[in-house]
């Protein structure tokens, strides 16, 4: 399998945002309110990413498998932490779970932390989602004290803070 990264490219836009949704349904149908799933339309994904990539706020990277993106993530400058980069987004089509393109995407992640001289990378998971948690555990981060909720419908989601130290 021969991955290859790059930077985001506005002709990804409905790539990106079609694996965002797909692998949103995947991942959180049962662990968030369905309507919560089904209000992130790909409509409402493209253009949240057509403006995420025009506004240059975040560092997008694609993953692609034959020409084709089976993958992102996207990251940014910590707004609450110190010295580090906050990894926004990884997501992956779900046909690609489990056949490394993530580590893939989290290694050139880290070497670009290192690069920038940064000793952190911070993210938030969703409380119950087993396999991103026990994924970013064997990427070396851990729970930190912090969280973010929302409430919908009744339902309060809550996303935990992990951090990894980098060391070089």
């Amino acid at each position: 399998m021969a991955v290859t990264l790059r930077t985001a490219r506005q002709g990804d836009v409905d790539d990106i945002a079609s694996i965002h949704v797909n692998s949103w349904k995947a991942a959180f149908t049962g662990r968030m309110p369905d309507n919560y799933i089904d209000s992130y339309t790909l409509q409402r994904r493209v253009a949240e990413w057509h403006q995420l990539l025009t506004s240059n706020t975040e560092t997008v990277v694609v993953a692609e498998l034959d020409s084709r993106v089976v993958g992102f993530l996207s990251f940014k400058m910590s707004q609450t932490h110190e010295n580090a980069f906050e990894l926004s987004k990884l997501y992956l089509c779900p046909t690609s779970y489990g056949k490394g393109v993530g580590s893939l995407l989290m290694h050139y992640f880290e070497k670009e932390v290192i690069s920038h001289h940064v000793h952190q990378i911070t993210l938030y998971v969703l409380d119950n989602n087993d396999a991103a948690i026990r994924f970013y555990t064997k990427h070396g981060f851990a729970f930190a004290e912090g969280a973010v909720s929302e409430e919908f419908e009744g339902e309060v989601i809550v996303d935990l803070l992990m951090i990894k130290h980098i060391t070089t």
